[in-house]
């Protein structure tokens, strides 16, 4: 008889997780990313938004797959537990936020707004 193991959090997601946002972040200092600094239109300030996208994007697939790694159950934890009111339907309000913030940093830097 075959024995069922129980699903553990994958490490390998969480490292791919944490690569794609660390290059993110690498690639936009590089360019000249700085925090305080208001967005101007430029190649910094779309990878700006972009970062702000995929956080929230971590976010909302947090709330679907919560036992998936452990960032995600990170992410969950926060919504239920830090947050107020406190639920899992949080990650849609930080989804929505950072969609929101991220797009209006993704027009500046397009050179739309």
């Amino acid at each position: 008889m075959a024995e069922t193991r129980p699903d553990r959090p994958s490490l390998l997601l969480d490292l791919l997780i944490v690569a794609v946002g660390g290059a993110l972040l690498i690639v936009a200092s590089r360019f000249g990313l700085e925090a305080g600094h208001p967005p101007v239109k430029g190649v910094v300030t779309v990878l700006g938004g972009l970062y702000v996208i995929y956080l929230g994007v971590l976010f909302l697939l947090s709330y679907f797959f919560s036992g998936a790694c452990y960032v995600f159950s990170f992410l969950c934890y926060l919504c239920e537990e830090c947050s107020y009111p406190a639920g899992r339907r949080m990650a849609w309000l930080y989804f929505a936020l950072s969609l929101l913030i991220g797009s209006g940093v993704l027009l500046v830097g397009f050179g739309v707004l």
